[in-house]
């Protein structure tokens, strides 16, 4: 990956990760996966809503999707781990 590539790549996870839901939604992702059920039953916001910023996450390559069945699952990216367990430290 060129300069300019790499810049745009961090630029999306950043830009991804500026949000209060997404940020919410990483921290309960952090170390297992997740189903979208559970992600929904935790935070206070819509399907629609909880959908929007999974794709969001996942476009950004911060989230990684598979499907299990009829329900999609949910994990971190494990090269962008050390990233997300330095926020972690942060948000406490």
């Amino acid at each position: 990956m060129g300069k300019d590539e790499t810049r745009k790549y961090w630029v999306e996870v950043f830009s991804a990760l500026a949000s209060e839901p997404r940020l919410q939604i990483v921290q309960m992702i952090t170390g297992r996966k997740v189903d979208c059920q559970e992600i929904l039953e935790e935070l206070p916001l819509s399907q629609p809503a909880i959908s929007y910023h999974l794709g969001r996450l996942e476009r950004a390559g911060v989230l990684v999707k598979e499907r299990k069945g009829t329900h999609n699952c949910y994990h971190l990216n494990q090269s962008l781990l050390a990233l997300i367990n330095l926020l972690e430290e942060d948000l406490g």
